[in-house]
């Protein structure tokens, strides 16, 4: 089976019955074994039991019944994911030894849908970090340029689906991580409106900025995993209805001639590269003009939010440690006890300012989505860096911290906005991405926005 097939392509060539879901599961997990060992994308493969559940959907057809919109497609699952029976270590040394007693909704509605989870895919601890490497599993690589990061924290599933081996791959995106990935591998990111796809169960989180999605290498398939997987979930107190017409459709409908579109290559003081903003300022410049978009100022201008950031993750971050085993705690990523540091001088201030900042961001972009529709950006700030880490300290010569280096990605985290990454083209010998960004609740509008620039722009399979 071609590497270059997307998911909706093997799906319904699977549910016509023109092609075996064992032979696309086993061809994917013949591609695992071919060009793992050089990226490290996946910690663990269970091929076995992705195997039994491709004969279960070839006996589905065979009976003449409809196994699903993602009938066979072999699915990458970020180790964040819980998976029942599978390791459950999320990255770090402290659960290195933990089995998962019950599955996300994210894998367990895909799986109904048809899809067929072959294994999971690399993330740095607890997710904390914009490239994928850890104490416990190593260093994950990209695969247009192994000596440079896939992006983080779902590097794992995004070296998986830009490499070929599986068309699909859940993420996470707390503060650009389906983006950033998508950005650094030529991919499709889109995290959704905050509560558009569901965290349960026994989702763990307070600081309400982490973002359940999907990596893929088109957007018609990650609308089409989106609709097997959106939807309230009494689990997660946050998660929204589905939308009332399917995505795939709605993108297929969406008029984008006349919208008021906005060009920002920094959101009013961030660094970016020059190569990178060339790159993505062309891209932005060839969406206003095959869509017959309009362009307008963006005039957006957005105060720092690092620091309140950091202070509404800290609480979850310190919800993993608190109880952690005193033996390890010594292995964890300093990144990681950082966090656990500040919990211990966290104060009710400190909460009531992180508040507030959110609170004017939230009113900052309410103002600018008043002026126009969609606004443009770039989806990195630099060009992908060592794969080893560490993240950029220094951008367009100027010195950035961690929240510096995501200034064009976590703002959307805490706002709940949705934004998509799709490929721009490349810089600093890897791809580089163009962030779309839209009103909240309208994520079909954005999903349009990233289809229409995919088809102006269609970027090479694998």
């Amino acid at each position: 089976m071609s590497a270059a097939r997307d998911a909706v392509e093997t799906a319904d060539l699977v549910r016509s019955g023109a092609l075996a879901a064992r032979e696309a599961v086993r061809a994917a997990l013949d591609r695992i074994a071919r060009l793992d060992g050089d990226l490290g994308a996946f910690v663990h493969v269970d091929a076995e039991g992705a195997l039994a559940r491709a004969a279960g959907i070839d006996a589905m057809v065979a009976r003449g019944e409809d196994p699903g919109p993602l009938a066979g497609v072999p699915l990458a699952v970020k180790e964040l994911h819980a998976v029942a029976g599978w390791p459950y270590a999320m990255g770090s040394v402290l659960h290195a030894d933990r089995v998962a007693d019950h599955t996300s909704t994210i894998v367990a509605r895909a799986v109904a849908a048809g899809a067929v989870p072959v294994g999971l895919t690399a993330s740095p601890e607890f997710g904390r970090a914009s490239f994928t490497a850890s104490v416990l599993h190593g260093v994950t690589r990209n695969p247009h340029a192994p000596d440079l990061t896939p992006g983080g924290s779902s590097g794992g599933s995004a070296a998986a689906v830009a490499s070929g081996m599986v068309p699909v791959g859940t993420g996470t995106d707390g503060a650009g991580s389906l983006r950033i990935p998508a950005s650094y591998c030529g991919l499709v990111g889109f995290k959704g409106t905050y509560g558009r796809v569901p965290r349960g169960p026994r989702h763990r989180g307070t600081a309400e900025n982490d973002h359940y999605g999907v990596l893929t290498r088109t957007v018609r398939d990650t609308v089409r995993f989106l609709d097997c997987v959106c939807g309230t979930d009494e689990y997660d107190r946050a998660s929204l209805p589905a939308p009332p017409v399917p995505f795939e459709t709605a993108i297929r409908d969406e008029d984008l001639r006349g919208l008021r579109v906005a060009w920002s290559p920094d959101l009013g003081g961030a660094p970016c590269d020059p190569e990178v903003a060339a790159v993505v300022e062309d891209a932005a410049k060839a969406f206003v003009a095959g869509t017959g978009a309009r362009e307008v100022p963006a005039g957006v201008r957005l105060e720092s939010c690092g620091a309140a950031f950091r202070t509404l993750s800290v609480p979850d971050v310190h919800a993993e440690l608190r109880n952690a085993p005193g033996d390890r705690l010594g292995s964890v990523h300093p990144t990681v006890r950082r966090y656990g540091d500040a919990a211990q001088a966290l104060d009710a201030d400190a909460l009531v300012d992180a508040h507030e900042a959110r609170a004017r961001l939230v009113e900052t972009l309410a103002e600018a989505f008043g002026r126009f529709d969609l606004l443009l950006t770039p989806a990195t700030q630099a060009p992908a860096f060592p794969a080893e880490g560490p993240m950029p300290t220094e951008i367009a010569g100027r010195p950035v911290d961690h929240w510096g280096a995501l200034a064009v990605t976590f703002p959307f985290n805490l706002s709940g906005h949705p934004a998509v990454s799709v490929p721009a083209g490349r810089a600093g010998g890897a791809p580089t991405g163009l962030q779309i960004v839209g009103r909240r609740h309208e994520d079909a509008r954005v999903l349009a926005a990233a289809a229409a620039f995919e088809r102006l722009r269609p970027w090479p399979a694998p």
